[in-house]
């Protein structure tokens, strides 16, 4: 009987319920005190859980508890969980997205600061012209290994119009591969 008030404690759902409710009502003889015990236990459960004393006090036979009022706050309990899982659904979805956005923005940020760092570089190194020419080159964005090679060529060149005609080259070459 122990265990199956247990099971009742613990039921997941409707049927878990019923099964529990089942098998109490097959160990405890009617009339007993430990089923009245039970009944009064589920009746100060459901009270606790907010349900309007008027229909717990209708609740007073182990019979009672199969009633429509358990299914009513049964379906009450599970909008509550739905709702509950829903919003939590929803708020890991809304940490994901904004953890993708900002992951978006910052590799966009970056990409702005690396190319006003090499355009920075090549106007010390270079000249005003060159550096203005080498912004529009690299004004639609680049990846990484882009980012580089232009690096490298603002080390490289001796002069401007070394580096502006090496960044031809590379806008017209096909992709670098990296060997993995």
């Amino acid at each position: 009987a122990r265990d199956a008030a247990l099971w009742l404690r613990y039921a997941e759902d409707p049927e878990k319920y019923e099964a529990a409710l089942a098998k109490l009502k097959e160990l405890l003889p009617e009339g007993s005190p430990t089923r009245d015990a039970v009944v009064a236990w589920v009746r100060d459960r459901l009270t606790a859980k907010g349900v309007k004393e008027e229909h717990v006090e209708r609740l007073r036979e182990l019979e009672d508890l199969e009633s429509p009022i358990i299914e009513t706050i049964w379906d009450k309990d599970y909008r509550e969980e739905g709702r509950q899982q829903g919003l939590a659904l929803g708020r890991e979805e809304g940490r994901e997205e904004g953890r993708a956005e900002g992951q978006a923005e910052g590799r966009r940020e970056g990409e702005v600061l690396q190319q006003a760092m090499l355009v920075r570089q090549a106007r010390r190194k270079f000249g005003a012209e060159t550096a203005e020419r080498l912004a529009a080159l690299l004004e639609g964005g680049s990846d990484r290994e882009r980012a580089e090679q232009v690096a490298d060529l603002v080390i490289d060149c001796a002069t401007g119009r070394d580096l502006l005609k090496q960044l031809e080259r590379l806008a017209h070459a096909d992709p670098v591969e990296t060997s993995d």
